[in-house]
């Protein structure tokens, strides 16, 4: 169906924005003439950079040879998310008990992907087009709420962020063979534990589900004080009580229904961190495998 594009590099920027969680989420989600003209784009742009493509072919078709090419010509975040969902957490891990956030936001910074079961881990990915500005500031965030972390880096830039990293930190490699291994295993640190930033990163259900579980109740007090009230009491206990309690409440963001559409056999690869993301019910996910089967 498809022969191998030689896409300028000015235009992989545009395949990658179709590549990733915003672009599918318009096939999730949008209504029928959204899809057709996502399909459309996608075709546009892999005709115009020499991909030679049949009158007839599947949009999943479409998505997987733009997944393939930018795999190998620009690995850009969701290609590293994709890869290390697929080829280490659904391999190490059971979704029935393990909960994943993306873009966690603690301190100032944003985590990439944070997993929390009986442990807690934080991944951060410095793709081949991420500089390591941030990183060092980045790092000291994440341990504010969270034990263990590691980078994700491609194999051919490991022994650079060894060298720039404290040794407690992991590091995984995205490997020849697409696939992302450990390299250095993270050491847990609590050290560094914040109460204070553990409650800022929560919806208002869940850091007063944390106080009733230090305290017993939610405090007694006026709505516009509350928050602060709750920040005063998590800062009196344990750093380590508190974050027991705040993993709780992040693995109790664990969904029945999107962990097995995330495992279905008949979703491809590339798909599955999207629909975990997205959180699709049964006509949601029936919607979209139809879509991808359409002929375009």
């Amino acid at each position: 169906m498809l022969a191998k594009p030689t896409v300028p590099s000015g235009n992989l920027n545009s395949l990658a924005k179709l590549i990733s969680n915003a672009g599918f989420k318009r096939l999730m989600r949008d209504g029928d003439a959204e899809h057709k003209k996502y399909a459309r784009q996608l075709k546009t742009l892999l005709n115009k950079n020499g991909a030679a493509i049949e009158d007839k072919c599947s949009i999943k078709d479409l998505i997987q040879f733009s997944y393939e090419h930018l795999l190998l010509n620009y690995r850009h975040e969701y290609v590293y998310k994709s890869i290390l969902l697929n080829s280490f957490i659904l391999k190490e891990y059971s979704l029935s008990d393990t909960a994943l956030l993306n873009e966690f936001r603690i301190g100032n910074s944003k985590a990439d992907t944070i997993l929390v079961n009986g442990t807690n881990k934080v991944f951060e990915i410095k793709t081949e087009l991420d500089a390591p500005t941030r990183l060092k500031s980045q790092l000291i965030d994440y341990y504010r709420g969270f034990s263990e972390v590691y980078i994700v880096v491609h194999h051919s830039l490991v022994e650079k962020y060894k060298s720039i990293v404290e040794p407690q930190i992991g590091i995984m490699s995205f490997s020849p063979l697409n696939e992302i291994e450990v390299v250095e295993r993270a050491t847990p640190d609590i050290s560094k534990l914040e109460p204070i930033a553990m409650l800022k990163s929560l919806r208002k259900e869940e850091y007063l589900n944390v106080i009733k579980n230090l305290i017993g109740e939610v405090p007694k007090v006026q709505p516009v004080h509350l928050f602060n009230e709750c920040l005063k009491i998590a800062n009196s206990f344990e750093a380590e009580q508190v974050q027991n309690e705040f993993l709780k409440v992040i693995k109790d963001r664990i969904d029945i229904f999107t962990n097995s559409v995330t495992t279905q056999t008949d979703l491809p690869d590339y798909l599955r961190l999207a629909c975990y993301h997205s959180n699709l019910n049964e006509n949601d996910y029936i919607a979209l495998i139809k879509r991808l089967n359409y002929q375009f």
